[in-house]
C-alpha cells in the first residue's frame, strides 16, 4: 500500500468533514458522523498498512502470522480514534462552552459506536486492501 494512496483517502476525509462541519450537516443529519468515522478508520487503516508495509519490507517480517499484522493495521486506525475522541471531548469543554456551539460528543454510547466504527473501517482495509505480507 502506497503512502500517496493513504494520503488521498485521508484528504477525502478530511475535506467530507471539513463541508459537513461548515455546512451544519453533523448537527442536521442524525447520525452523519458514523459513516465518517467508518471512512477515517478505513483511511486510517490505509495509512497503518503503508506503515506497516514500509516496516515490514524492510525487516523481512513475512514469517509472521497474519493476526500480528492485522493487530499492527487495526490497532493503529483505532489508536488514531482514540485520539480523535479526545480532541472532540477538549473541543465540547472548551470552545463549546465558551461559544455555545452544539456538542460532538452526545453520550458515551455516541463515542462506542464512533470506536464501532473506526474498528470496522480499520478492519475492511486490511481485509481488502492488504497485498501479500
Amino acid at each position: 500500500m502506497p503512502f500517496k494512496t493513504a494520503f488521498h483517502a485521508i484528504l477525502a476525509v478530511l475535506i467530507l468533514h471539513i463541508i459537513f462541519t461548515v455546512s451544519g450537516a453533523y448537527w442536521s443529519v442524525n447520525h452523519l458522523d458514523k459513516p465518517m468515522h467508518f471512512l477515517g478508520g478505513l483511511a486510517m487503516g490505509l495509512l497503518g498498512l503503508a506503515i506497516h508495509h514500509a516496516v515490514a519490507s524492510r525487516h523481512h517480517t513475512h514469517h509472521v502470522p497474519i493476526w500480528y499484522h492485522a493487530l499492527f493495521v487495526v490497532g493503529f486506525a483505532m489508536l488514531v480514534g482514540v485520539a480523535w475522541e479526545f480532541h472532540e471531548y477538549m473541543l465540547d469543554n472548551t470552545l463549546v462552552i465558551w461559544y455555545d456551539l452544539p456538542k460532538s460528543q452526545l453520550s458515551l454510547a455516541d463515542t462506542m459506536g464512533d470506536f464501532l466504527m473506526d474498528f470496522l473501517g480499520a478492519t475492511a482495509a486490511f481485509l481488502f486492501f492488504r497485498t501479500r505480507l
